[in-house]
């Protein structure tokens, strides 16, 4: 039988770091978190996962993952894959940007397109990025003596390293643009193949919807409120559904309109209650999906009272 992937949130502290090696090192499914996240691998071999696309790991390889992103790591069986991750809040990074008017998290979030979120180190620039990941853990071993001044030396350290992985990104998007789109951008190895993960999402995202149905219930919205991709959103709810979103919306305002207009609700009420744009814009919608109007509907049930 096929194993079903998962998706998972899962909390961390607000700064997590870990150096070292793990053996036989699978996650169990995709997971989320609010915290920013980098890693560097030090060993080949690892499957790195991000949304849609799929990394094979080399040592060397620096990822970027910002907080919306689901993601899952695994390895071969019997191998040790050495790394360094560092996990931190995006607030860090926002305040601090005001302080010193600069976009630190400009490679977590207003993303170049096409964007991997894998930057390849060697050399100098690999040396340099571990140097800036051991004095950030030397920050966070020197925590129990003097708690004030190492979590401040801690988040100048971290800026460091987040401003020259900057530069270093910003050089590698620069060399590329010369080259052929094919050499560049590296389409995705697997795709989702209907997921659990999105099945699950999807039946929460249909509660969210009946409670909220009062609500505008634009499709941004919904999709930053549970961290799902517009895209993958729209796809897969449609074929667990069947409707794409925004008529499984639609039908659910609707249901509701016709439940106030039987309680006695004028149109007004009613278009004012599940938010839509006018009176106008909800008689079009209501006609278009009943093929009578709501004072129509609203009459034909009053006189099955009667």
């Amino acid at each position: 039988m096929e194993m079903k992937e998962r998706v998972f949130f899962e909390e961390f502290d607000s700064l997590y770091y870990f150096h070292g090696g793990s053996e036989n090192w699978a996650m169990q499914g995709f997971h989320f978190h609010n915290q920013y996240e980098i890693i560097l691998f030090l060993t080949d071999g690892a499957l790195m996962e991000v949304g849609n696309r799929t990394y094979h790991v080399r040592s060397g390889d620096l990822f970027l993952i910002n907080n919306k992103e689901y993601h899952r790591t695994s390895g071969a069986a019997g191998k040790t894959y050495y790394r360094y991750v560092l996990m931190f809040e995006p607030e860090l990074l926002s305040q601090m940007a005001e302080v010193f008017h600069y976009d630190f998290s400009r490679f977590f979030e207003n993303r170049p397109d096409p964007f991997l979120h894998r930057l390849h180190l060697c050399g100098e620039n690999l040396q340099k990025v571990e140097k800036l990941f051991e004095k950030i853990e030397q920050g966070i071993h020197s925590q129990n003596r003097d708690r004030a001044e190492s979590t401040v030396r801690i988040k100048l350290s971290i800026l460091e390293l987040i401003a020259s992985i900057n530069e270093m990104y910003q050089f590698f998007m620069e060399r590329e643009k010369n080259k052929p789109t094919q050499e560049f951008v590296e389409k995705p190895e697997e795709e989702f193949k209907d997921p659990v993960l999105y099945r699950d999402r999807i039946e929460q995202l249909k509660k969210y919807i009946a409670s909220h149905v009062e609500e505008r219930l634009d499709l941004n919205e919904i999709s930053s409120r549970f961290y799902m991709n517009r895209y993958y959103l729209s796809h897969y709810f449609k074929k667990e559904t069947g409707f794409s979103l925004t008529q499984y919306v639609a039908n659910q305002k609707i249901i509701a309109a016709k439940a106030l207009l039987k309680e006695g609700h004028s149109v007004t009420d009613v278009a004012l209650a599940l938010s839509y744009n006018s009176d106008s814009h909800f008689i079009s919608v209501f006609k278009k999906m009943t093929g009578i109007t709501p004072k129509k509907y609203a009459q034909s049930k009053e006189s099955k009272k009667e």
